[in-house]
């Protein structure tokens, strides 16, 4: 048996801190078989540390050295691209058109804000 520090086993609640989530989503996944997790009794369950940096992944796989990034055209301080830029631009436009939509059928009469509700619901603490 090999002999570990015992920082390396966390708790369900110290990996949920770790990653700052709730600790049902970490039981969440480790029912799931998304995080390998041991039993240590009938109830307490441990996590490796090494177990916790293989959940995360990144979103976007970052850019490795400048070589790769003139080759794919990215860099932090280069302009987008004209095609990019259209796009963007279309989709505001059909963004602002549906907006007009809305705003037609509702006889030209907004959407309330909501901002007041929200507040008086978080006071009563019905939120």
């Amino acid at each position: 048996m090999v002999a570990t520090t015992e920082s390396e086993w966390l708790t369900t609640a110290e990996a949920a801190k770790t990653l700052k989530v709730s600790p049902l989503t970490v039981s969440r996944w480790i029912k799931q078989g998304r995080l390998p997790a041991s039993r240590v009794g009938p109830r307490a369950v441990r996590i490796r540390r090494e177990d916790l940096t293989r959940v995360m992944t990144p979103i976007v796989e970052p850019v490795g050295t400048m070589a790769e990034a003139t080759s794919t055209g990215m860099s932090a301080d280069s302009p987008i691209s004209e095609e990019l830029k259209a796009r963007r631009l279309a989709a505001l436009e059909v963004m602002r058109i549906n907006s007009d939509a809305i705003l037609a059928r509702r006889g030209g009469v907004p959407f309330e804000s909501s901002a007041d509700l929200i507040r008086e619901g978080r006071d009563e603490g019905t939120w």
